[in-house]
Order: structure tokens, then sequence, then C-alpha cells
């Protein structure tokens, strides 16, 4: 085979070389810090305080803005604005203003009410998997360069750092309204990329702070870590309505600043119109009996969105998108019943590759097309391989250098990245020893409210060990004042976030023991002999409860490209 070279696709290059870190002033008085992860934020500096829109993606990328940051203005920070709920707009409040100056009100952080439900949901009940198919979209166990991630679409290579997570103190449904430091601000809930999605109006420079609803790429419709079905149509009213206000100045966070009202309506025109495109012909086609895989080869955007300086396909893809739309209209099930009592995956692969003559004369075929040049046929074709026998480890160095020698021509990071770190696990190169546990950091959890930590465990259980079990528990914390219901019920465990009048059981303990028990440092039978746990009912049960559940702690080995 031919020695695959490194390299990277010369409009990723392109694209990816212009995001170098710099704070950018807008009106004097509103300050822009691009480039520094993949999520911008803005700085709203007042007469005497000030406010800042979204806190990045990690504390240590925070901390290096905030001392920028501090450079242009010394004047505190006072309110924090959230535009919706990932994880890299969240997540280094801590850098810019200190946890006393949040517990004690000095601080006001304000979001959309269903903000903190959504980061739970992620950073708790599908954490393991979605925390895992992060590394793989973002790159982050790559090395950085030719030979791996040179960045994420929308800005430099995300690497793994401490997360924080500071609760909301006010939020709202549609529509906030505001002032801090003479600075008169107006927060609308827009939903687009995710349902929570909010912009930021100021109305006395026209300013619009635009969050994720439109970035230098084609949208991301789906995210190939995965997400809840982003509706296309929802997504285009909602820079409709970004159309409304006229501003003069637009300042998405992933991508750069605009100026000039015309401007900005042409770029937010063709960038509603590229996603309606996408939907409409998707919807179009399906409605012909086509299935999403036909589809993905028939659509082709016209040349001017195709073409367009803010929709190349770093991030966004139509072909990952297409299938995506398909799904969220019809469901999973493309028509052909064959697929609703597949043979088992190992054993169709051990029948495919006795009919394509054994497993040596499909090496060398993977071999050919290899060294062809035809790399998806030698990924392809080695994949059957694999999946019949995860050790075979020549098999697996031939997928992995098909699929290196196809990430290195991809235009879309997201692409390259996935690629590349599927090539890393298939030769058992890809270190996941710190990939995380169940549940986010203890900075980040220890900002989740008593039910949003234990709605978890409902996914935890054991059903094996429950099948005759109906018992409940009452949890409170003496501390925050916190309290709600876990029920265990013949398999299945239920969340009561409203206490029922009936309980067999209750325990207490305050916010220490919730976040020390939650990562394994000690146990509910300990804290209940040592007495850090105080409880009311039978101790013994209270106790066989808990062993009824998977660790919170508990991470498996994750297979992605490797099965």
């Amino acid at each position: 085979m031919n020695k695959i070279i490194p390299s990277v696709n010369e409009k990723l290059a392109e694209h990816q070389n212009g995001m170098k870190p710099k704070i950018y002033t807008f009106n004097n008085h509103i300050h822009f810090a691009f480039g520094y992860s993949v999520v911008n934020c803005t700085l709203i500096e007042g007469k005497d305080e000030c406010i800042l829109v979204d806190t990045l993606t990690s504390m240590e990328v925070a901390e290096t803005v905030a001392s920028e940051f501090k450079k242009i203005t010394s004047k505190p920070i006072t309110t924090i604005i959230y535009t919706h709920f990932h994880a890299d707009h969240v997540s280094g409040t801590e850098a810019f203003v200190c946890k006393e100056d949040i517990e004690s009100g000095k601080v006001e952080i304000i979001c959309q009410e269903q903000l903190t439900g959504h980061v739970i949901r992620d950073v708790g009940l599908i954490a393991p998997i979605l925390g895992r198919r992060a590394i793989y979209q973002f790159g982050m166990r790559l090395p950085l360069g030719e030979d791996g991630t040179v960045g994420a679409g929308l800005g430099p290579p995300q690497r793994p750092g401490r997360r924080t997570f500071a609760p909301p103190s006010k939020t709202f449904d549609n529509f906030y309204q505001g002032e801090a430091g003479g600075i008169k601000f107006e927060i609308y809930l827009n939903p687009s990329e995710t349902e929570d999605q909010c912009a930021v109006w100021l109305p006395e420079t026209k300013t619009l702070l635009s969050a994720d609803a439109v970035y230098k790429s084609f949208p991301n419709i789906y995210a190939l870590r995965g997400t809840r079905f982003r509706n296309p149509m929802i997504w285009a009213n909602g820079i409709d309505r970004l159309r409304e206000f006229e501003a003069e100045t637009l300042i998405p966070h992933h991508g750069y600043a605009i100026e000039g009202k015309d401007k900005i309506e042409d770029l937010l025109i063709d960038y509603r119109d590229a996603i309606q495109f996408v939907h409409d012909q998707t919807l179009r086609y399906m409605n012909k009996g086509y299935t999403s895989d036909e589809i993905m080869e028939i659509v082709v955007m016209p040349d001017h969105l195709r073409d367009h300086p803010w929709l190349g396909e770093f991030y966004g893809s139509y072909k990952h998108s297409i299938p995506a739309i398909f799904v969220g209209y019809l469901g999973w099930f493309q028509g052909d019943p064959v697929s609703l009592d597949p043979i088992p995956w190992k054993e169709k692969a051990s029948r495919y590759v006795e009919m394509m003559g054994g497993r040596n004369k499909l090496i060398e075929a993977t071999k050919t097309a290899l060294s062809e040049g035809d790399d998806k046929w030698a990924a392809e074709l080695s994949t059957w391989l694999v999946k019949t026998d995860r050790e075979d480890h020549e098999a697996r160095s031939i997928k992995a250098e098909a699929l290196r020698s196809w990430a290195y021509k991809q235009v879309n990071a997201t692409w390259r990245n996935w690629g590349l770190t599927s090539a890393m696990e298939l030769d058992s190169q890809l270190d996941l020893s710190k990939a995380g546990m169940v549940l986010g950091s203890k900075d980040q959890v220890s900002g989740f409210p008593l039910e949003g930590i234990l709605k978890v465990m409902t996914v935890r259980l054991v059903p094996e060990k429950a099948w005759n079990t109906k018992f409940s528990i009452k949890f409170e914390t003496t501390d925050s004042q916190e309290s709600c219901t876990l029920e265990i019920r013949k398999g299945i465990c239920q969340l009561h976030e409203i206490v029922p009048e009936q309980f067999d059981a209750n325990i207490r303990f305050d916010r220490k023991f919730l976040i020390q028990w939650v990562f394994g440092e000690t146990t509910i039978k300990e804290a209940i002999e040592s007495k850090g746990v105080k409880f009311g009912g039978n101790k013994d049960q209270i106790i066989e409860f808990f062993e009824k559940f998977e660790p919170f702690n508990q991470l498996d080995d994750i297979a992605i490209a490797a099965r």
C-alpha cells in the first residue's frame, strides 16, 4: 500500500487560518472576543458596569479572554447572559466573575427558562455517549496540524478543559428587558440551532447578537456528535425574525461580525434560503419515495448558495443534514421490511465475507482499492472484516489508513476530525482514559439542582435487579432545602420532582455529600453508617435500593469505529 501523506484541504486550511484570536470593538463599547475558541463572547461596557454575553467553552480559554477584557476596562461584570445551553457557551463563567459574587447576587445570570434542563440532559442523561462522540467531532485527542486537527470548522481546535456551570438567577420564557450600566438590552427567544436559542438586541446602537443562528459555515442542521432534531424551517424562520431588527451591526457567536444594514440583510436572506433549500428539496424527494441515502446523492445547492463565502461546508454539510431531516419527519424506517428484524451485524458480515471469497481475498481487495486511491471503497470493504472480527488488526489497520486518506481530503472539519479519530481508535492509539465520567465535572454538576442530578439515576437502574422491587425514597438537602423522590417500580425508576404524600424511606444530606457521592468518593452505605447521612425507614432496604443502580462514575468502554 502507498504511504498516506498528511495534508489539509486547501479550502479548509484557508478557512481555519483566518480565525486568529482578537478583540474587536464596535461603537466604542462593545468588545467582541473572536477566535480564542470555537465560540465567541461579547463584553458590553456600560458607564460603571458591564454585561457579558456567553462565557466560552472552558475555564482555561475564558481566563485568557477575561485577561484581555481587563486590559480594556476594569469595570465589573454585573450581568451575564447565556444565549443557549451548549457547553461551549456556558462553561467559563467563573473565569469572568467570582463564585461569591454570583451567590450573593452581585452578578445576575439571565437565560431562557429551559436552559438548565437542556444542560442536565446533555451532561447527565446522555453524557457518556455524547461526550465520547464529541471527542470524535472536535478531534480532541488528535495532534494539532496536518496529521491531525486543524480546527472545528467554526474556530480553532477544540481542546479539553475544565468546565464550570453557574446556574441562572433569572429566567424568562419568550422575552426579557433589562438595563445595566446605562445600557438597555432585550433578549428574545429565537429557536434556531436549539430550542432555547436567544438573540440579544441593543436598541440604542442597533446591534444584534445572534448567538448560533448564523455562523461562517453551512449550518449544522445535524451535529455528528448527536442532537435532537433541528427543524430547518424553525431555524429559517428564526433568521427571518433576526431580519426584522434591521440591525446595523451583527455579532454571531460563531464567525465574524458584520457591519452595515444592507450587508447583514443580504447575508441573512442567503443563509435562511440555503437552509430552506435543503429542507424543501429533501421533502420533495421524500414525497417521491426516495430514501435519505438516495436524496443525499441528488440534492445539489444552487451556485449562488454553494459558492457563498458564509456557506462553505466547513462545519455543517448538506449530506449529513439530509438524513436528519428525513428522520425528523418520517423517523428511521425507510420502508424496507428487511430492516425491521435484521440479521445481527456480526452474522451478516460473516456471511458477506464468505460470499466475497473469504477473508484473505477481501483483504487483497481492500489493499488494491487503497493503493489505487479508492479510499472510500477500501474503508467500506474493510468494515465487513472488522464487523466480522473486531480483533482483526490487519483489517483495522487497512480501514484506518483508508479513513486517513479520506479525511485529509475533506473540506468539512467535522468529517476530518471524525475520520482521523476513528483511524486512531482502529489502530488502538486513542487514549480515552480521561474522556470524562457519566456526569460532567464537579464544577458543572455543583450547579445542577437536586432533581436534575437524580434524574440521571432513572437511566442507571439495572432492571434485572429490580423486577420485584417497589420502593420509594425521599431525598432532601439540608442546606439548599431541595427535595424529590425516586421510586423503583418493577424494573423502572421514576423521578417525582414533587414529593408524593407517601414514600417508604427518606435520606437527608448536604450538597457537599451529594457531590462526593456522585463522583464515587463515598457511598450511601458508608455515609449512613458514619452518620453523614440521616435517614428514616429501614436502613437495609435503603442500602439495597442503591445497590440496584450502576454507579454515577461508571464509564463503559464505548467503541465507535472498531465494532
